[in-house]
């Protein structure tokens, strides 16, 4: 009866494995095609950033080489500005150089002078002749 025993026992605990084994197979095939889809994402969400990142490299550089050329032009204004500034500088300096050098009272000596005589003399006669034009 043992015998008998242990062999109902054995058959039983065989239907029982077998549960198991295929229970843990239904399991893992379940777990299975779990991590497939999450892999699945993951590699369309890794696809997706690359795609978004290339966009955004795009965007930069060409905002980058945009820059560099309002850059180049802005140096070049400045330069121009500078040249134009040193201009003034020198026009300046050389105004101040040559005040010195004129003469002090160039009206006095104006004044003193026969032309200036002879330029009142053909200003008042034509003073004159307006006036009396305008009083016709």
């Amino acid at each position: 009866m043992e015998v008998m025993q242990s062999c109902v026992i054995s058959h039983m605990s065989e239907g029982l494995l077998r549960r198991k084994i295929e229970d843990i197979e239904k399991v893992l095939a379940i777990y299975k095609r779990k991590v497939l889809t999450l892999e699945n994402s993951l590699v369309k969400a890794c696809k997706h950033m690359v795609t978004d990142l290339e966009v955004v490299e795009d965007e930069k550089s060409k905002e980058i080489h945009h820059l560099k050329k309002k850059n180049s032009s802005l140096r070049k204004s400045c330069e121009a500005s500078k040249a134009r500034v040193k201009e003034r500088e020198e026009d300046i300096d050389n105004h101040r150089s040559a005040l010195p050098r004129a003469q002090h009272d160039p009206v006095e000596s104006y004044k003193a002078s026969s032309e200036y005589q002879q330029d009142l003399y053909a200003y008042g006669a034509e003073c004159m002749s307006a006036s009396i034009s305008l009083t016709k």
